[in-house]
């Protein structure tokens, strides 16, 4: 049966591939990388730095997906952190260097200091100014904190900030936001105080939703202030100068950054291009630099590498996708809050197979929650956890056990498996989308012997309603880290995250209880041993998802691009110090 769906999907996706129509897709690679940090701007974090002379044009050309907003504290998705990290900065930054590794660096702060319970950190800024002249103060970065904790602006990552002294308090409006941890010393001094110390608080504090806003300028700009680029200043090495909406922005040197001297790019121009084979014809002119790889074009390009006009990167990306469940309702089924159901259909599915079939081995299969390359103080959490699901495997090592768990949950639930109607809810897929919405159904169908529809929405508007409705039994959904610590995972499916409408309303109190106890868990080994229990509860022993695979990244860049940094969090390119050499 595995070799004749292989063939049949390989079918499918190569019809796809006639049609020049293709999925955004990652590279594999198996190399772990963690964090570093450093206090200097000037610290190297070149990954081809190259010799050669700057070219007297300095202009970068990528590809990008329109932003829905410029709000630092309102930021939701991977494309606006790509733009709004280059745009606007805030304490920290994150490059990669010569090895992949990522190291932080500090940017808008010049130093700081931690007290020694750990509880107190102490930023002095360094000199910077906002595109219209003014300083940036430690009051705005004050208000930034402030303005994502209001719950009536109800910001996405306002959880983020909890970590700060009476944060969720104030969230839930239970203290005023004077209570808050957060104060200015003085113009250049910012004061952060913690419920309780966390090692890993710095590596959050990369993240776009803690950058610096101005109060005034966001008055000024009224309801217009999110969207309209000309409404905003700009604190990063870049400002926007031209936007057309969906089709094109246009972003220039600041020359009130910090750091100009070492901002060597004049130009870079993000353009909307949705097809993969236009992307493929723009790439091979040199009217684009940079693309993200595409199942359909890989070994076209890394012929081109191989030639020597393009340079190949691997990035291992610290992102997880998975199945999600309806444990909120039961699902359509109402078989959803079963465990053994669950179980059963995660153990039914060839994660190998699925990620050859439909990725072309661009990912890594997952039998866990925390993907390789993520750090649990100084080790990779990895390669002290073995993946919860392999042992469970071991126990259901025939499709006859699986089938035989199967039955048993859906009849505890007083139904009969002959009658079982799966229900997979997507958004309207690409080509290989589909072929994955396929796979699933049919794995599961020749299985268990059951029906399994495709809900496939029109547009992310009826998804999004389906989806909060619970009008489903599964859907398939990704997460890429925010910081380098397994708490970026962990922290999605506690029952109040305020993430559980996303998790399909997983609640599970002994997970809960073990999420508590790290709030005044300061040791990384023993955090290290409640990730594991934590995963092992949630992967293992409830099914409270089904993992599928790890993204990596692969990108496809001209070889005259020097000084591209591919960090592992935040923006998928940092480009502040990139330059041109070699292209005219």
């Amino acid at each position: 049966m595995k070799k004749w769906l292989s063939l049949f999907l390989a079918g499918t996706l190569a019809a796809g591939m006639l049609a020049g129509c293709g999925g955004s897709d990652n590279s594999s690679s198996s190399s772990a990388s963690g964090t570093s940090q450093t206090s200097s701007a000037s610290a190297s974090s070149a990954e081809d730095t190259g010799d050669g002379e700057m070219d007297s044009v300095q202009e970068l050309n990528l590809v990008f997906t329109d932003l829905k907003t410029l709000d630092v504290n309102d930021v939701r998705n991977a494309n606006e952190f790509q733009v709004l990290s280059q745009v606007q900065e805030g304490l920290f930054r994150t490059f990669t260097d010569e090895d992949g590794n990522a190291i932080v660096e500090n940017a808008g702060c010049e130093d700081y200091t931690v007290s020694d319970d750990g509880l107190v950190y102490t930023f002095t800024l360094r000199d910077h100014q906002w595109s219209d002249g003014q300083p940036v103060t430690a009051q705005n970065y004050v208000d930034s904190i402030k303005r994502l904790l209001n719950p009536e602006n109800a910001f996405a990552y306002a959880f983020l900030a909890y970590d700060i002294e009476n944060a969720e308090a104030y969230y839930n409006g239970e203290a005023s936001a004077d209570d808050i941890g957060v104060r200015a010393i003085d113009d250049k001094t910012l004061e952060i105080r913690l419920q309780a110390a966390i090692p890993f608080f710095v590596k959050k504090l990369t993240n776009v939703c803690f950058f610096p806003v101005r109060l005034d300028v966001i008055e000024a700009g009224g309801e217009s202030y999110a969207t309209d680029y000309t409404k905003q200043v700009y604190n990063g090495p870049f400002v926007i100068e031209s936007r057309i909406l969906d089709n094109e922005m246009v972003l220039a040197k600041n020359e009130n950054y910090w750091d100009a001297d070492n901002v060597h790019l004049d130009k870079v121009t993000l353009k909307v291009v949705a097809e993969s084979a236009t992307q493929s014809q723009l790439l091979e002119s040199k009217e684009l630099d940079v693309v993200e790889a595409k199942t359909d074009y890989i070994n076209k390009w890394q012929s081109m590498v191989d030639q020597g006009t393009l340079v190949s990167r691997s990035v291992v990306k610290p992102s997880s996708t998975y199945m999600i469940f309806n444990q909120h309702t039961g699902g359509t089924s109402g078989l959803m809050n079963n465990a053994k159901v669950r179980l059963a259909l995660s153990l039914a599915i060839d994660r190998e197979e699925l990620n050859e079939v439909i990725y072309s081995g661009q990912n890594t299969p997952a039998y866990g929650l925390i993907p390789y390359n993520m750090m649990s103080g100084d080790v990779e959490f990895r390669s002290e956890a073995e993946e919860p699901l392999t042992a469970v495997m071991a126990e259901y090592d025939t499709d006859e056990k699986i089938v035989d768990l199967f039955t048993e949950g859906v009849e505890e639930e007083g139904k009969s498996v002959s009658d079982v109607e799966l229900t997979v809810l997507s958004s309207a897929p690409n080509t290989q989308g589909q072929a994955f919405l396929e796979y699933m159904q049919q794995t599961w169908q020749d299985m268990f012997g059951i029906t399994v529809t495709l809900n496939i929405c029109p547009d992310s508007a009826t998804f999004v309603s389906e989806r909060d409705s619970y009008n489903y039994d599964t859907y398939n959904m990704g997460w890429n880290g925010d910081y380098d610590d397994p708490m970026t995972f962990m922290e999605l499916w506690n029952t109040d995250s305020g993430y559980a409408k996303f998790m399909g309303g997983y609640s599970n109190a002994e997970f809960d209880e073990m999420f508590n106890s790290l709030s005044t868990m300061t040791d990384t080994a023993e955090r290290t041993e409640v990730y594991k229990e934590m995963e092992q509860n949630l992967v293992a022993e409830n099914a409270g998802m089904a993992p599928l695979y790890y993204g990596n990244s692969q990108f496809f860049v001209q070889e005259y691009v020097k000084n591209l940094s591919t960090p592992n969090f935040g923006a998928a390119l940092e480009f502040s110090r990139a330059y041109i050499s070699g292209k005219e």
